[in-house]
């Protein structure tokens, strides 16, 4: 019993831990949260009430925060056969095509900030679009990184 409530008393700092860091991506605390622990479930999919439960948080809360991952495509639901209830499971493959859409991002960043400069040719403040010059110059390397990494993860696991 006392191992039992050991590993699950891991698994909640963990959740938390895991919390802040996905709130520091931009989720809330309960969007974080939830994800975190559909990651750790055991089995990988949960019902509503048992993300309810171990959450200890309000069925708004948890209904919510579901609504936006699964908007997001990071949450994808399944049902069983006689069973009515909807189950929950992180979408992996949903989570990695997010990964790669804020990849492709920072290429669109790297364009307007070009405009910026085209505006501001004229500018008195040359250290300024200077800094601006790196910034691009600096987000085109990482695009182009990044870019070169997906080809070669696409290539070696065949999802060219």
């Amino acid at each position: 019993m006392e191992k039992e409530q050991h590993k699950v008393s891991r698994k909640e700092e963990m959740v938390k831990r895991m919390g802040v860091f996905f709130e520091q991506l931009g989720l809330t605390p309960m969007h974080g949260r939830v994800f975190a622990y559909l990651l750790l479930a055991e089995p990988p999919y949960q019902d509503f009430y048992q993300i309810q439960e171990f959450l200890k948080a309000s069925k708004s809360a948890i209904s919510n925060a579901l609504k936006f991952l699964i908007d997001r495509n990071s949450v994808k639901y399944l049902t069983f056969s006689g069973d009515r209830r909807r189950y929950f499971q992180v979408n992996l493959e949903g989570f990695q095509e997010n990964i790669r859409t804020e990849i492709k991002q920072s290429t669109i960043v790297s364009g307007l900030i070009k405009e910026v400069l085209a505006e501001r040719a004229d500018t008195k403040f040359l250290e300024f679009n200077e800094q601006l010059e790196e910034m691009v110059r600096f987000s085109q390397a990482l695009s182009q990184t990044l870019d070169q990494f997906l080809i070669r993860w696409d290539q070696e696991h065949n999802q060219a």
